[in-house]
Parts: C-alpha cells; structure tokens; sequence
C-alpha cells in the first residue's frame, strides 16, 4: 500500500502510460495505520491467516466471529428464502437454524441447494435436501469442504490423520491429549511428528486446538461431521451413508418437538397477553371508550353500555365443585343494572373459533351465571384469526357477543 503510486497511471485524455507519479499522498495515513480492521472469513480463514503472520508477524490482534444467534440466524434464513424465492415453514425454519448452529454459508447453501426434490416446507423433504448437500458431490456444502480438504490432506495425507480427524469429531464433547491420541491409535510415531501432524490439523480448522498446545478436540460443527465421515470413513472403518439419514432424521424429530413444545409456551403466553390486554379494556379504560368498543362488538344488546366494574379478572371454579374449569374474563359490573361480561379469548394466527368451542363456552357461561347469581350478564368472545361462519351464525342466534377487531388489545388507550 505504502508505494500505491507506483501502480497508477494517468488516464489516456492526458498522457499516454505515464505514472501519476505526483498525486497527492493523503491516503498514506490510512496505508500505514496500524489500526486497519481486515475482516478474514470463509473456510480458508486458517491458511489465510497462516500466511499473513508470515509475512507480516506480530502485527494482528484476533477477534473473532461466532456462529449468528437463533434470532439473526432465522432473519437471514427468512431473507434467503424470499431473495431466492424458496418457502419455507416456521417449523423447517426453526430445525434447519438448529441444526446449522446458526451458520450463514450452511443455511445459504440448503437454500440454494441443487436437490431436484428440493421443499423445504417439510421435515422429511429438509432431511432429503440435507442429505444430499452432505453426501452428494453436486452438494454446496461437501463441495466446498472437499475443496478445502484437498488443501488441507496433502500435508497430512495418511491414514492414522483422517482416524484422529474422525475420532475427535465423534467425541467432540471432550478435550485429548496427544498421548491420549497415542494410545486409542497405537501411535509409533516420536511426539514431536504428532504434534506436528495435528498442528497442520488446527491450522485448517479440521480440528480445534485444546486449553493447551498439548490438548485437542473436534471441531463443534455438526454438518462438518457428517462430510467428513461421508468421504472418509468408508475407508477407515465399515459404514454405510444411511446412517447419516438415519442421524438427520432424529436430530430433526427432536428439533421439531423442542420447536412444538416452545410454540406451546409461546402460544399460551400470546393468549395470556391478550387477555391481559382486555382486562386491561374493561379494567380502566372500557368507561371512556364506550362507543368505541362497542362498535368493534358484535351481537350485544341494544340497551348494553360498557361501565365500571368492581373486579375483572380470570374466573377459576372453586375446587370443591366436581368439574374444574375456567374462562379468560370475568368482569362483575358495580352496578346490579348493568350488565357483566363473561369472556373467552382466543389470540390465534391461523385457527378459526368454531361452533363447538362456542357452545363449549356456553356449559361455562351458563355455570357461573348460576353459581355467582348473576341475572343482566353478556357472554362475549373475541378471537384474532376471526370465527367459521358456522360459528358466526350461531353466535347471532345465541346473542352471544364476538369480535375479531385489534383494537380490543390497545394498551392504555
């Protein structure tokens, strides 16, 4: 950088190869700074970095990038899958970020992946497409490992190196020692030939260095894996290319119930929050929005007014009653003339409410009207994703009051 002058010619308009000998040195602050960010990554980082200390030793300090978080990793993936025009499921979505270990080139690479039975809207076809970027040599992903490799095995090219490498990626969970090494291998080789034979190992990130310069460990890197023992251990040991079907399949299944079971919780929790939110309606605000909320309320009765109420909270049947049960709101009015609200709501995306679910809510309805001896009381469900028409007819038939409308879960207004 230092003698960029050297390489700049006037253009033509001026004089013919002439170097722009006199042009002004502003930019060799910047050429000579020792605080030059140089962002390094692919898979070549390790023998680019090699290289570099080279040529220029002591000169670096490292900082270095992890895998993307859950959150990043699925925004990339939902942007890859829109700018290449591929869908993908919430679910697909969740198990291939999991699996990944949130790596970009990785979800890239199963997005754009060459699998002619490519669909990402299902597990089984993510499990196919995966298989086929591991073990297929059109694959992006093997492709772009056996390129690295194939730097990498010349150095080190016999058979006891890939048995370590496959050895250290099946028991990644832990740290070995070279003497560890040397005898799961029966090694006679003198220390310092290991030690330089996985040195050349950790310097293509094939495997990690340990908590000492003594100590090693498989990278943390799943699909890498899966690559290596798909080339390579068919000639170290026995195996078959299913089992690397038959691992996709079960880290997926789990991935795929850890992803039901935290959309479990999320759901519950979206439904806490919006009863909340109406409680919070009828609570404080319900008095001065009056005309508001009755106009987003279908099927209430025409002489009906939102009032003050004495309590609004979640109703759960006293124990001591042989059915247990429970609604969402039960807001008992001042007032004996006006009326209290008996609620159901349902904060679904997709899943409309139904008849039977109405009629459901009524045993309830009719059940706390009698224990809490109300007689001017209104039943009112409100569900996001709206009601079947089936269900709409009925709640008109019934006088039951519903509404699909947002503005019910206005916070504070």
């Amino acid at each position: 950088f230092q003698f960029l002058n050297a390489m700049i010619y006037w253009d033509k308009a001026k004089s013919e190869n002439q170097l722009a000998d006199t042009l002004a040195g502003g930019y060799l602050s910047t050429a000579e700074s020792k605080i030059a960010p140089l962002l390094v990554s692919g898979s070549w980082v390790g023998w680019l970095m090699d290289e570099l200390n080279n040529m220029l030793p002591a000169r670096f300090r490292y900082k270095y990038l992890k895998n993307m978080p859950e959150d990043e990793a699925s925004e990339v993936l939902f942007k890859y899958s829109r700018f290449f025009d591929v869908p993908v499921r919430e679910e697909t979505a969740f198990s291939l970020v999991r699996i990944t270990e949130g790596n970009p080139f990785y979800i890239s690479s199963v997005i754009r992946s060459d699998y002619p039975g490519k669909d990402l809207t299902s597990i089984d076809g993510l499990t196919e497409t995966l298989e086929f970027e591991t073990l297929d040599d059109q694959g992006l992903i093997k492709t772009g490992w056996m390129e690295y490799m194939a730097r990498a095995f010349p150095k080190i090219n016999d058979r006891n190196a890939k048995n370590i490498v496959l050895h250290l990626s099946k028991h990644r969970d832990r740290e070995w020692t070279r003497d560890e090494l040397r005898e799961e291998f029966n090694l006679e080789m003198p220390d310092g030939n290991l030690e330089l034979k996985l040195k050349a190992l950790v310097k293509t990130d094939i495997i990690n260095q340990g908590r000492s310069y003594y100590c090693y460990r498989g990278v943390n890197d799943n699909i890498f894996d899966k690559v290596f023992r798909g080339v390579y251990e068919e000639e170290i040991q026995q195996f078959d290319a299913k089992v690397i079907r038959k691992e996709y399949n079960e880290e997926l299944k789990k991935e795929k119930k850890r992803y039901h079971r935290l959309l479990g919780k999320y759901n519950y929790q979206k439904g806490y929050f919006a009863q909340y939110l109406i409680q919070d309606q009828l609570r404080l605000h319900a008095g001065k929005n009056n005309e508001l909320l009755k106009s987003i309320t279908r099927y209430l009765p025409d002489d009906f007014e939102f009032c003050d109420y004495s309590r609004v909270w979640m109703y759960h049947s006293s124990p001591e009653y042989a059915k247990v049960f429970s609604v969402d709101i039960f807001a008992r009015s001042v007032n004996a003339g006006d009326y209290s609200i008996i609620g159901e709501v349902k904060n679904r995306e997709i899943k409309k409410f139904s008849k039977d679910e109405i009629k459901e809510f009524q045993l309830k309805f009719a059940e706390i009207k009698k224990r809490e001896n109300l007689e001017r009381v209104v039943g009112f469900i409100f569900s996001r994703s709206g009601f079947t028409a089936e269900a709409e007819d009925y709640c008109r038939e019934q006088e039951i009051a519903c509404s699909e409308d947002e503005r019910w879960l206005e916070l504070g207004k």
